[in-house]
């Protein structure tokens, strides 16, 4: 049988020619292609009008990042855009518009706002008086040593200085220039403390600034003492060594200003140390004074209650006494009642007890730093000179108010103490406003129901009268174990 060999063509060059299957599938095509064209031209169109609008959209995102790389490259230069460390819109106008041709134009806008709100507050401050410099600047120092780190703060802080200062334009130039230029480039974070303090010390005069911010060197107790004061944000330091620089040696580590030493409770400045000579912040050798002057008052105060105790006890059982002989069985008569009032409360005994009583509660308020001589809508004042007499109930909550007040200076002395030796009087600040925060007379009560009544009912009782509702229970717990450990460590 005959066999025969298949030998492929050769390849050809030239146009190929397609198969019959090729020129099926292609006609079909074009034949679906016309027939969705003329089934929903409309619909063809519109999503060829998305896909070109979206190419359009994703160019200008392209774009909009490319330029925000070039602006930030730009800007991480400040030669490129300042002269003398203030802002040259000059030198922004040149370059901007051709690196940033598409979202330049808002960034010009913005540093053009900044750089008129630059030069106006340099021309406000010049025109300051040094005591107007200082006051803002120590405005700014003690919100940014408290450790504030909203900028909400200190722009309110701005507008509470202008209504303080209605007739100072100057003022209110410089704080409205400054709250343009917060209210456009400071974010809130934690190291905008920092920076606030840092700007605060820009407000000091050259002269200021190399007196207070250069090191200076002192021999003490036979040592050298290379004093470096705070600058910005950093706590103040000094190298101590030897005369002669035989040996130097770090300061010991101290709270600086701004740390939190409790929950929710900051101090204002460093802590500072016998050892470590320093210089004081503008307004730390005031809090200094009034610091140490709020701490003696309630020492001193303190001292003599032991005496005051007593007093108020006794005053208590002669008012409950002469109290329990006022009450009649029912059908008395009125006038006699009244009458038999009239006479027990104008004995001199009973007078001098109102007398006593009343100016013994007013010493407790003035030790507390409180306004106001007024307790059981009585005024203290009169009922010591003996102006007005007051009935035994009355005198007996005159009384109860002065057991709690006295309490409240035992603890709030004891605590004083304890602030004043770990963080110092001049930042007590702290201390006081957290004892204020958790502070309140019938606390003070319910401490001394506690030591003066052993029935667990009875107490449960006056504690269910003092604080009817659980929120007002729990409250009392809370605010009570804050000043019990206030009172023992001097911290919350």
């Amino acid at each position: 049988m005959a066999t025969y060999q298949y030998t492929p063509m050769p390849a050809t060059e030239g146009p190929q020619v397609m198969s019959i299957g090729d020129m099926i599938n292609t006609a079909r095509a074009g034949q679906a292609y016309q027939q969705s064209q003329q089934m929903n031209p409309l619909a063809v169109q519109q999503q060829q009008q998305i896909v070109s609008e979206g190419g359009i959209k994703l160019g200008q995102l392209q774009q909009a990042d490319r330029e925000r790389k070039n602006l930030q490259e730009f800007f991480n230069n400040p030669d490129n855009f300042q002269t003398n460390g203030r802002i040259d819109i000059d030198k922004i106008n040149k370059v901007v518009p051709t690196i940033a041709p598409y979202t330049g134009q808002d960034v010009i806008s913005k540093y053009t706002t900044l750089g008129k709100a630059q030069t106006e507050a340099i021309g406000a401050k010049q025109n300051l008086t040094l005591s107007a410099r200082e006051k803002i600047a120590q405005r700014f120092n003690i919100l940014a040593r408290v450790g504030i780190d909203k900028v909400e703060p200190y722009i309110q802080e701005m507008d509470l200085m202008k209504k303080e200062n209605p007739d100072d334009p100057d003022t209110h130039r410089l704080l409205d220039a400054y709250k343009t230029i917060w209210q456009t480039e400071m974010k809130s974070g934690p190291d905008l403390p920092g920076k606030v303090i840092a700007g605060a010390q820009t407000l000091l005069t050259p002269t200021q600034q190399q007196s207070q911010l250069a090191p200076s060197i002192s021999v003490q107790d036979g040592r050298t003492v290379i004093t470096k004061p705070s600058v910005g944000a950093q706590p103040p330091a000094a190298e101590v060594g030897i005369a002669g620089g035989l040996q130097q040696g770090g300061p010991k580590q101290l709270p600086t200003a701004g740390s939190e030493v409790a929950p929710g409770m900051r101090i204002p400045y460093a802590v500072r140390s016998s050892t470590q000579p320093y210089l004081p912040e503008p307004t730390e050798a005031k809090d200094l004074t009034s610091g140490a002057a709020y701490r003696d008052s309630l020492v001193s105060r303190q001292t003599a209650l032991s005496t005051s105790r007593r007093n108020v006890e006794e005053t208590i059982a002669q008012a409950q006494k002469i109290g329990s002989e006022l009450k009649f069985p029912k059908g008395g008569a009125l006038g006699n009642i009244e009458q038999k009032i009239r006479s027990a409360i104008a004995t001199d005994e009973y007078k001098m007890l109102a007398k006593d009583l009343a100016n013994l509660q007013i010493s407790n308020l003035a030790a507390l730093g409180q306004g106001g001589n007024t307790v059981a809508g009585m005024d203290l004042t009169k009922v010591a000179s003996g102006d007005i007499t007051v009935p035994p109930d009355v005198l007996i909550k005159i009384a109860r108010r002065a057991q709690s007040d006295m309490t409240n200076i035992d603890m709030q002395a004891q605590g004083a103490q304890q602030f004043q030796q770990r963080f110092g009087d001049n930042n007590m600040k702290a201390y006081q406003q957290a004892w204020n925060a958790n502070a309140d007379s019938l606390i003070f009560e319910a401490i001394n129901l506690s030591k003066d009544i052993t029935d667990p009912a009875q107490l449960k009782t006056e504690l269910d009268r003092l604080f009817p509702s659980k929120a007002k229970h729990d409250e009392f717990l809370k605010k009570y174990r804050n000043l019990k450990r206030l009172s023992e460590t001097g911290t919350q």
